[in-house]
């Protein structure tokens, strides 16, 4: 009779090609500093051709720097020693009648600070590291209106992504999550983070979530050390195998926090108004979501805060290096451009702001006429306002087979990028037509997050909401032996990830839904 030994030991294999999710917290922000068309990286000293909702510090200006920012007055985010930006296109409501109108937010913005660590190209552990001051990049691409990705990813623990390039793995980095709580004694359902990674049609929309959708954008924490990557600020980073965690590429051995924002957008207040949902820089596929980053955290606090809050619950109040102001929600901007103090960001107005033309593309957007200093208005752009009536999310535009110029440093050069055959799709089943009927979900107390995890190496985390209860599922690394005398017998490499599931009870923050950590 076998008397086991069970050993829990990390897999190398396994731990080379996945991130080990050490920590986290969720920078909450209540309003935002701004909604206006600057942009200091793409537009430097200008205006931007297209508008941004901005979160972080005030001092924030077409010129802003690192050092800018740390002067700012006060901040939209909830932590008084940070005034870095946050910055990404809002969306919007096309009408029937052309007309263009701000969707509203569902605060508060979050900005996830991922503590994901991995491995270098040559198998050495990597510890994370503190954005430097003044440190920026952006993630997206704001002229991108095709995919060379086959669909949604079949869970949140799709991957590693090891034979695809940084331009492939940037497109898994965008998420559209339809929210949908449960009404009326409905199911809640649930997507996984970073699933869809393109925008739905607007009737799907309607039919299927109830409580808006959940703009989600990852960025790259592969880093070679520059302050800045080019005039796209992205040749400095990459993105690990896992997107928001695992292996680096070649040349991108140091590791940044793994930052990712989310924005909930109320789209349930446009239920069977017609029309189309499209992003603010004149994107309806979602394709080209972006967004921008400038770090300008007090000196030494970020990377106090990356070696002391290691609590897995994610909450930043739980951080005793933090301190938290109260005048978040009403912080404005400074100093706005002249030329933007009267233009219309909210409508109902003619065209975008900027007049930035609607491109469905499949061909790359071309920059709108709105950009260098001009804050006139244009065209309505009502015949680009075509609305479809399916009753699930459009298919994604594929792009042909092309040469990648832009891969990550893993990839043979002028290697050739297939579309992505992506089986479990095939499968995928939209939700339910029949919507359910929209009720305001209440905000309930109670206790929070227990850090509670079983042994063995963390791969990946997933937390998802069903009602009031958040449900944590856990990707463990382990490898068990038996033994008996000198016989061992070793589990399958199949069997060596597996999933434990978890369940929490946690208030929902202002009534919307839980989060996963991956």
């Amino acid at each position: 009779m076998l008397s086991p030994t069970v050993a829990r030991v990390a897999s190398t294999a396994l731990v080379l090609s996945v991130g080990i999710v050490d920590a986290f917290w969720r920078l909450e922000c209540d309003g935002s500093v701004g909604v206006a068309r600057i942009d200091p990286l793409m537009d430097f000293g200008g205006v931007s051709d297209h508008v941004h909702v901005i979160k972080g510090g005030s001092a924030f200006t077409p010129t802003s720097t690192g050092d800018d920012l740390l002067k700012s007055k006060c901040q939209s985010c909830g932590v008084g020693q940070d005034k870095s930006a946050y910055w990404a296109p809002p969306l919007y409501h096309q009408a029937d009648d052309g007309t263009f109108t701000l969707v509203p937010e569902k605060p508060p913005f979050k900005a996830y600070y991922e503590l994901n660590t991995g491995s270098t190209s040559d198998g050495k552990a990597q510890k994370v590291e503190a954005f430097p001051n003044g440190f920026q990049m952006i993630s997206g691409d704001n002229h991108r209106r095709n995919t060379t990705l086959s669909g949604p990813d079949p869970s949140d623990f799709a991957g590693p992504f090891t034979d695809e390039s940084n331009s492939e793995r940037e497109q898994r980095a965008i998420g559209f999550n339809c929210m949908n709580y449960g009404h009326n004694g409905s199911p809640a359902k649930n997507e996984p983070t970073l699933y869809r990674h393109s925008l739905p049609e607007k009737s799907w929309l309607d039919a299927n979530c109830p409580d808006g959708i959940r703009l989600e954008l990852q960025f790259p924490s592969c880093w070679n050390g520059d302050m800045d990557g080019g005039d796209k600020h992205k040749s400095h980073v990459a993105f690990p195998n896992w997107i928001n965690g695992g292996d680096c590429p070649a040349g991108f051995d140091r590791r940044l926090p793994s930052l990712m924002y989310e924005t909930i957008y109320g789209t349930d207040q446009f239920i069977g108004k017609g029309g189309k949902f499209v992003v603010g820089n004149g994107d309806p596929t979602g394709y080209g979501y972006h967004g921008d980053f400038i770090a300008a955290w007090d000196e030494g606090v970020l990377q106090k805060a990356i070696e002391q809050c290691t609590d897995m619950g994610g909450e930043m109040r739980s951080c005793g290096v933090f301190e938290f102001p109260d005048n978040t929600a009403s912080c404005t901007l400074e100093n706005l451009p002249s030329e933007l103090k009267d233009e219309d960001t909210s409508g109902p107005m003619q065209s975008l702001p900027g007049d930035c033309q609607v491109q469905s593309g499949p061909e790359p957007a071309t920059k709108g006429p709105g950009g260098s200093g001009s804050s006139s208005g244009g065209k309505s752009s009502g015949s680009d306002s075509k609305s479809s009536s399916s009753d699930s999310p459009k298919a994604p535009v594929v792009a042909p087979v092309v040469k990648d110029t832009s891969k990550s440093s893993d990839k043979k050069e002028d290697a050739v990028v297939p579309q992505v055959q992506n089986k479990a799709v095939d499968n995928y089943q939209a939700p339910a037509a029949n919507p359910p009927a929209p009720a305001p979900s209440p905000t309930t107390t109670s206790p929070p997050v227990a850090n509670v995890l079983p042994a063995g190496k963390v791969a990946s985390t997933s937390i998802y909401t069903v009602g009031n209860v958040v449900y944590e599922n856990v990707v463990i690394v382990e490898e068990v032996t038996t033994t008996e005398g000198a016989a061992k017998e070793k589990r399958t490499p199949e069997a060596k990830a597996k999933r434990h599931g978890h369940r929490h009870h946690h208030a929902r923050d202002h009534g919307i839904g839980g989060r996963r950590l991956r």
